[in-house]
C-alpha cells in the first residue's frame, strides 16, 4: 500500500472514529452532529475529548457564521458539544478523574489545568505518570504562563503524584512496585516512594539535578554503578541532614556520572589519575569547596569496593574493611584505611602489584602496615618504569640506573637497605609465579654495610614537669594517655588500643597488660600505684567493660594515635608549654624511660625486655647522651688513684740529672 493511500485510510479510521463518539448517547440530533463533524474535522481534530476551550468559542463562531443561528441557539449547540466531550471523558477517563479529585494539594483550582494536560496525554492512571510526562508538562506551561505560574503548576503536579505514591504503598503490590530497582530509565527523586527523602527535595530550585537518567546512551557497569552508589546514598548517609547530603554526596555524584558518560568511562573504580584530575578541573568551575566536592570519588570507591558480593580485585584501590583480618594484623590506634594502585599507571605493572598484594593480603602473614610499606617501595619502582611496557622486560642495566639514582638523593644506608630488600622480594615472587626466568639484579652487589645512627630524644626534665604541672589545663583523655607515655614509656599505639581488662593488683604491685602490636604478643610491665588507682576510678565512671578500648575514638573503635598527637600538641602551644616552642613527639618519652632506668643503674638486659625489644643493640638506641655518659665515666675512672696516667710523670727541670 501506498503512503499516501495508507494516511488516507487512517484519516477514514480517524474519521469513523469521531463520528462514533458524536452518535453515541442520542445527545445530538442529526442535523447537530453533522455540523460539529464538519468544523471538527477542518479543524483537524478526531476525537471529542481533545477538544480544547479555543475550540468550543470558534464553534460557536462558527455557527453564528453560517447566519443560520441565532446567539443563543449557537450557545446551545456548543454547550450540547461539551456534553458529548463530558460523556466521553467521563466513560474513557472517569478513573483519572477520581483519582485526582483524592489528592489532597495545597491550591485545588490548579487541578483542571493538569487534569486537561493528562487527557490529552492518555494517560488513564495517576501512577502512569513520570519525569518524562513531567517534562512535557512544564514545556507546554512554559509556552503558556509565567514563570512564576509554571513553578505553582508544578508544584501541585508533583503533589498529585507523590499523593498516588502514598496511597499506593499502603499495599505490598504497591511497596513492591515502587522500591528502587535498576532499568534504563529516568528516576526522579521527587517521585521516590520514601516520604522523608522526598520532603528533602522539596525546596531544591534546580529540579533538574533531582534526575538521574539511566537510559542515557552509556557502558551499562557504569550505569549500574552509579545507580548502587544513589540507592545507598540516599539509604544511609546523612539521613538527617540532606543539605549535607546534597552538597557531599549527590551534587557531586551527579556531576562525576555525567563526567563519566561524556568521556567514555565504564568502571568507577578503574578512574586513572588523568582522569580525576579531568574531572577535579570540572569540579573547581563549579564551586568554591573543590577538596570536599572531590571526596565523591573515595567515598564512590568505597562503597563498591564493600558492597560488591565478590572482592574486585582490580579495583585501583583495595579498601581494608573488607578482608575481616586476624586482630594481629591490624593497628586500631592507626589502621591503615586503603591500598592504592592508580600512581602505577602501567596496566600490565599494576595487575602484578596487585597480584603481589593480593598474595600478602591473603596469603601471607604481615601487618598491614608493613605490606603498605613494601607496596610504597615497589610502587615507586614501577613508576619509575611507567613507559616500558613490563617491568618483566626491565633488564639488570636499567634497574642499576634506577638504584644509582636512589643512592645520589642523599638516602640513609639503611633505607636504601630496606628498598633493595623489598625490590628483591618483589621480583622473587614474579619469579616463582614464572612472569621473569631470573632475578635480574644480585643484591648483594647493591647492600650496604649499616651502622646505628643514634638521636638524642629525651625531653628535658623541666618540660615534662611543666607539662605536669599544667595537664590539668588539657582535655582528660589526652591527659591520660599523657601520663601512661611519662610513666610507663609505652609505643603510642599499646596505650591508644589498652582495654578494660589491662590493668592489674597482684596485692602488691599494680601491673599493666600491654598488648604489642609491634611484636604481636604481650606482656606485663610493673605501674606507678597512683596510675593505677586514677584509670580504676576512669573505667568505674564510664563503665568501661573488659574487652572494650579504654579509650575510644569518634568511630567507637581506638583512639587514633595521630588524633591524639595533633590534639596534644595544640594544648601544647595553647598552654605555652616551653614559651609554646616544645614539639611533642610521643616516642620521646620511651627514650626518656629508657634513659632514666639506665641512669639509676638499670641492666641493658632488663630495659630491653621492659621495653618489648628484641634485641640489646636496639634498645641501646633508646638509651641517650652515651657521648656524655662515657666522658662522665672517664672522668671517674682516672680521678681514681693508680689511674691518673699524668701522675706517673716527673716534672724535671732543664739541667737536672737523671
Amino acid at each position: 500500500m501506498s503512503a499516501i493511500r495508507l494516511l488516507q485510510a487512517e484519516r477514514q479510521e480517524d474519521i469513523r472514529h469521531l463520528h462514533r463518539q458524536l452518535m453515541s448517547g442520542g445527545i445530538l440530533q442529526r442535523e447537530l452532529w453533522e455540523e460539529a463533524e464538519t468544523y471538527l474535522i477542518q479543524k483537524d481534530i478526531y476525537d471529542v475529548i481533545l477538544i480544547e476551550e479555543s475550540d468550543f468559542r470558534e464553534y460557536k463562531k462558527f455557527l453564528m457564521a453560517s447566519c443560520r443561528y441565532t446567539r443563543q441557539r449557537a450557545i446551545d449547540r456548543s454547550s450540547a458539544l461539551r456534553k458529548i466531550q463530558k460523556y466521553w471523558i467521563e466513560t474513557e477517563y472517569g478513573e483519572l478523574l477520581s483519582e485526582i479529585k483524592e489528592c489532597q494539594v495545597p491550591d485545588e483550582a490548579l487541578k483542571g489545568n493538569i487534569q486537561r494536560f493528562l487527557i490529552r496525554q492518555g494517560i488513564h492512571h495517576i501512577k502512569d505518570i513520570d519525569y518524562n510526562t513531567r517534562s512535557r508538562y512544564e514545556a507546554e506551561l512554559q509556552q503558556e504562563k509565567h514563570s512564576k505560574n509554571v513553578l505553582k503548576y508544578l508544584k501541585v503536579f508533583d503533589h498529585i503524584k507523590q499523593y498516588s505514591i502514598r496511597s499506593e504503598m499502603s499495599s505490598l503490590p504497591g511497596m513492591v512496585k515502587h522500591r528502587m530497582q535498576y532499568k534504563a530509565q529516568i528516576i526522579f527523586l521527587p517521585y521516590l516512594s520514601d516520604p522523608e527523602l522526598v520532603k528533602d527535595f522539596e525546596y531544591v530550585q534546580d529540579k533538574q539535578e533531582l534526575v538521574w537518567d539511566f537510559s542515557r546512551r552509556a557502558p551499562e557497569k557504569l550505569k549500574r554503578q552509579v545507580f548502587q552508589l544513589l540507592n545507598y546514598i540516599l539509604e544511609n548517609l546523612y539521613r538527617n541532614d540532606p543539605k549535607e547530603r546534597r552538597v557531599r554526596f549527590l551534587l557531586p555524584l551527579h556531576w562525576l556520572y555525567d563526567f563519566c558518560v561524556d568521556d567514555g568511562i565504564e568502571d568507577l573504580e578503574c578512574l586513572e589519575l588523568r582522569q580525576i584530575h579531568q574531572f577535579e578541573k570540572i569540579v573547581e568551575g563549579k564551586v568554591v569547596n573543590v577538596k570536599n566536592s572531590m571526596q565523591i570519588i573515595d567515598n564512590s570507591r568505597k562503597i563498591l569496593f564493600l558492597t560488591a558480593p565478590e572482592i574486585h580485585w582490580q579495583a585501583n584501590v583495595w579498601y581494608m574493611e573488607r578482608f575481616h583480618l586476624a586482630e594481629d594484623r591490624l593497628n586500631p590506634s592507626s589502621p591503615v584505611q586503603r591500598l592504592s594502585f592508580i600512581e602505577v599507571t602501567n596496566k600490565k605493572n599494576r595487575e602484578l602489584l596487585q597480584e603481589y598484594a593480593k598474595y600478602h593480603v591473603g596469603i601471607g602473614g604481615l601487618t598491614i602496615a608493613n605490606i603498605r610499606s613494601q607496596l610504597y617501595e615497589v610502587k615507586k619502582l614501577l613508576e619509575f618504569f611507567n613507559d616500558e611496557i613490563s617491568i618483566c622486560q626491565v633488564d639488570e642495566n636499567q634497574l642499576d640506573g634506577y638504584f644509582r639514582e636512589l643512592e645520589e638523593k642523599d638516602t640513609k644506608d639503611d633505607t636504601f637497605n630496606k628498598r633493595i630488600v623489598c625490590y628483591l622480594k618483589f621480583y622473587q615472587f614474579l619469579n616463582v609465579r614464572g612472569y621473569i626466568k631470573e632475578i635480574p639484579f644480585q643484591p648483594e652487589y647493591y647492600l650496604k654495610k649499616a651502622y646505628p645512627e643514634h638521636h638524642d630524644r629525651t625531653v628535658e626534665e623541666e618540660v615534662y614537669m611543666e607539662i605536669l604541672y599544667k595537664l590539668h589545663l588539657f582535655p582528660q583523655i589526652p591527659r591520660l594517655i599523657f601520663l601512661h607515655l611519662w610513666c610507663t614509656g609505652l609505643r603510642i599505639s599499646e596505650v591508644c588500643t589498652l582495654k578494660g581488662d589491662a590493668y592489674y593488683w597482684d596485692g602488691e604491685d599494680a601491673w599493666l597488660k600491654v598488648y604489642q602490636i609491634k611484636m604481636k604478643a604481650d606482656k606485663m610491665i610493673p605501674i606507678p600505684l597512683v596510675l593505677y588507682k586514677v584509670m580504676r576510678k576512669y573505667i568505674e565512671k564510664n563503665h568501661i567493660r573488659p574487652q572494650d578500648y579504654i579509650f575510644k575514638g569518634k568511630n567507637g573503635g581506638a583512639y587514633r594515635g595521630g588524633t591524639f598527637r595533633k590534639e596534644f600538641q595544640q594544648h601544647c602551644i595553647r598552654n605555652q608549654i616551653a614559651d609554646g616552642e616544645y614539639i611533642f613527639k610521643s616516642h620521646d618519652y620511651r627514650h626518656t624511660l629508657a634513659t632514666r632506668f639506665y641512669d639509676d643503674g638499670v641492666s641493658i638486659q632488663t630495659i630491653r625486655d621492659y621495653l618489648g625489644h628484641f634485641s640489646e643493640d636496639m634498645t641501646k638506641q633508646y638509651v641517650d647522651f652515651m657521648p656524655r655518659r662515657i666522658a662522665k665515666a672517664s672522668d671517674a675512672y682516672f680521678k681514681k688513684p693508680g689511674n691518673d696516667l699524668a701522675s706517673a710523670i716527673t716534672v724535671k727541670k732543664r739541667g737536672d740529672k737523671k
